[in-house]
């Protein structure tokens, strides 16, 4: 008898134990640059806080960062009454956010002590994966009327929260979503990006410019210039991007490269090449672009040299203009334009004579 009720005690100190023991929360949007995972610790200073918290940044088999989380001990206070929250915040490694955890029971709670419901951890997620919320304009103090001085329940937002930002909040948890989103979208982000443009190469910005999401790509299309040189994997991801014909990226990606990396005969003859295979407007971007390459390559003459028939007028004109202002003299290129005279083109006609007049060369009649 006394074994059957030892044993029926651990069985329910058992039960009563797993019962008891309350999953994690997790919240995060997917990953959108996949790399192995290991970690390496980077200590860094946040700024509204008394301590120095530690932030990790966790690293892919080939030294490539995963991605960064902090462990965040603040206070949250109700009623002059204060508990310590531990949250575990991640950002990718563009320092866009990428979720939280809280773990071992912890929990979020709003001013009247009610836990957070699922709905509410939800939104709280939304507001903190949204970059642009007005909410980032706001300082704590401007979110409260002054005029609810009676009132100690700082995390409250019935009548205390000014009502054109209480769509950005978790209501009951003005102070925790204000705290958290300056967090996320405040000064450790920046201490997170440029962690990560200090060990940029080619291997990594060509992970960042494979990410699905567009706003990891433009972070990286944004820092090109960090770039010395560009390899062949960085080049096929730029061209790529260009073939596409989403325009703000392909102008961005032109407009970003750098005087030393427009020296490279294979980037001038790859941006060449996409002539006639992307829409106008981008063509001209490329036209312009090369046009400001320190020196124009003689591959990039002797390539256009099969393709002047195919070209239309407009491309042509652009192309003789190109030439032009880099001082191009090649008696390959002037017979090959020779041998287009006369032209079904009139237009086109006069701009090639006007170009081998000022080359001092005219075709043969």
């Amino acid at each position: 008898m006394i074994h059957w009720i030892k044993g029926f005690l651990i069985g329910l100190s058992l039960v009563l134990f797993f019962l008891g023991k309350e999953e994690d929360i997790r919240y995060f949007q997917p990953a959108t640059i996949t790399i192995a995972d290991s970690s390496s610790l980077v200590t860094v200073p946040i700024n509204d806080s008394l301590y120095r918290q530690e932030m990790l940044q966790k690293d892919g088999t080939v030294g490539v960062p995963l991605n960064y989380f902090m462990d965040l001990h603040t206070g949250v206070c109700f009623d002059n009454k204060c508990r310590p929250l531990k949250i575990r915040v991640y950002w990718n490694i563009t320092g866009r956010y990428l979720g939280f955890e809280l773990y071992d029971g912890e929990f979020l709670s709003k001013y009247d002590h009610d836990p957070f419901s699922a709905i509410e951890y939800e939104k709280l997620h939304q507001l903190l994966a949204d970059p642009f919320l007005p909410l980032g304009n706001y300082a704590f103090e401007e979110l409260i009327n002054h005029t609810d001085t009676a009132s100690h329940s700082v995390d409250g937002v019935s009548g205390a929260t000014a009502k054109d930002v209480l769509e950005y909040v978790v209501p009951g948890a003005a102070y925790t979503t204000h705290k958290l989103y300056h967090v996320v979208h405040g000064p450790v982000q920046q201490q997170v990006i440029g962690l990560t443009e200090s060990s940029l190469d080619p291997h990594l910005f060509t992970k960042i410019l494979q990410s699905t999401d567009q706003t990891d790509r433009t972070w990286a299309l944004e820092r090109l210039a960090l770039l010395p040189e560009l390899n062949d994997l960085v080049l096929d991801g730029l061209i790529k991007i260009l073939l596409e014909d989403e325009y703000f990226q392909s102008y961005l990606l032109l407009n970003t490269l750098t005087s030393s990396q427009l020296e490279s005969e294979k980037l001038q003859t790859s941006l060449f090449q996409l002539i006639g295979k992307v829409d106008a407007g981008i063509e001209n971007l490329i036209f312009n672009k090369l046009a400001e390459a320190p020196h124009l390559r003689p591959a990039v003459v002797e390539q256009s040299l099969p393709n002047l028939k195919q070209m239309n007028g407009p491309q042509l004109v652009k192309l003789l203009k190109l030439y032009s202002e880099h001082g191009i003299n090649s008696a390959n290129l002037n017979e090959a334009l020779g041998g287009m005279i006369p032209h079904e083109n009139s237009f086109v006609e006069r701009q090639v004579l006007q170009f081998l007049e000022k080359q001092g060369s005219s075709p043969d009649h």
